[in-house]
């Protein structure tokens, strides 16, 4: 076997090598914490695969993941780290929050389809000021979208706490205070359930699993920028951009265009993120909205390698371990706190892993080229 047939081997390999890694770090720290890591992992498993509500809610939990991991790959393809998706879905889900309230009247497909534009917009809006800065002003991105992460936060607590607040919601006596949230959506916005056609699957999830239409689509993207990667013009020019900018340049690739038209797609796809939860679940845009699905984005795609189509097993992946978590803290009462510090761990151990390995196997290939 030749030196490039070895690395082509080694990157098919080390999303294996980089879960085994994780899975070894989570153990040690189970037994530090006092647990069986064997029993740990067991129970993750049959509560994440035995019962038919614990499958549709990693496929839930995946949804998001699935667009953030996409945004992501699509960003480091071109040689881009976009942090800051964190922000941008945030953004792009307020924007949508804001159509979803504040138009009346509509059809049920022109409510969701201006919403879904709206969120794509707002999340564009919001990745134009790092593009600016990385392309005209030699600003590293990850600096700039760390920032902007920060101010999103910032602007989204005063649009939700102030301007747009529901000043008259109704709560019945004793049962609290109002909530900090945006008002109501139209029933018009919510984005259509797939229990129907999951049961003519021979799937039978339960209602209160909110798998919507944003699942299908995610999938119907991933594919989408698989094509565009392997069958396009632009997936050629994005790939070499991001393999090599000064190589790209010598033959002709616009880099600084191309890698403009990364940051759009970044964007677009960071606005669909939080639209499953926002639309499937939520019937208005409040300060406990979920988050973090951003950061999670970039170890799913870190572990699929940023390849487009590797992003929907990573995307199942953390959902399975995020269904898992609820299993072991009800099942093994381990504490939510040391749920949640495993599930980083592990996380963190996939992203440096799949960082370090790309890197050893570039300058493996670069030499080669040499």
């Amino acid at each position: 076997m030749n030196e490039r047939s070895q690395i082509l081997l080694l990157r098919a390999v080390a999303p294996v090598a980089a879960l085994l890694l994780s899975l070894a770090a989570g153990a040690l720290f189970l037994l530090s914490a006092g647990y069986n890591p064997w029993q740990v992992y067991a129970t993750l498993l049959t509560f994440s695969l035995g019962r038919s509500d614990s499958v549709g809610s990693i496929l839930f939990y995946a949804t998001p993941l699935l667009f953030a991991g996409l945004a992501v790959a699509v960003a480091m393809k071109a040689g881009i780290l976009n942090i800051g998706v964190e922000g941008q879905y945030l953004i792009g889900a307020f924007c949508a929050a804001w159509v979803g309230f504040s138009l009346h009247g509509l059809p049920a497909w022109l409510h969701l389809s201006l919403a879904v534009a709206a969120a794509m917009a707002g999340s564009l809006l919001w990745i134009l000021l790092p593009a600016y800065l990385k392309l005209y002003r030699g600003v590293h991105e990850v600096i700039s979208t760390i920032l902007l992460n920060y101010v999103a936060f910032s602007l989204l607590h005063w649009l939700v706490a102030e301007v747009f607040l529901d000043r008259n919601q109704q709560i019945p006596a004793g049962l609290g205070s109002p909530l900090i949230r945006t008002p109501l959506f139209e029933a018009t916005v919510a984005a259509p359930k797939l229990h129907g056609l999951l049961r003519l699957l021979g799937l039978d999830v339960p209602d209160f699993i909110a798998l919507n239409l944003f699942l299908p689509l995610g999938v119907l993207l991933a594919v989408g920028c698989w094509f565009i990667f392997r069958h396009t013009p632009l997936g050629y020019e994005i790939a070499a951009t991001g393999q090599g900018p000064l190589a790209a340049r010598n033959v002709g690739v616009a880099v600084d265009r191309v890698r403009l038209k990364a940051f759009w797609l970044s964007g677009a796809m960071a606005g669909l993120v939080g639209l499953s939860h926002l639309f499937g679940y939520y019937d208005s845009f409040d300060l406990d909205f979920p988050r973090n699905f951003g950061f999670t984005g970039i170890a799913v795609a870190l572990l699929a390698n940023n390849h487009p189509l590797g992003v929907i097993p990573s995307a199942l992946l953390f959902g399975l371990l995020q269904r898992g978590g609820e299993g072991i803290q009800t099942f093994l009462a381990v504490p939510m706190e040391l749920v949640v510090v495993l599930q980083g761990i592990m996380i963190l151990c996939v992203a440096l892993t799949m960082y370090w390995l790309d890197r050893l196997l570039t300058r493996r290939e670069r030499r080669l080229g040499s």
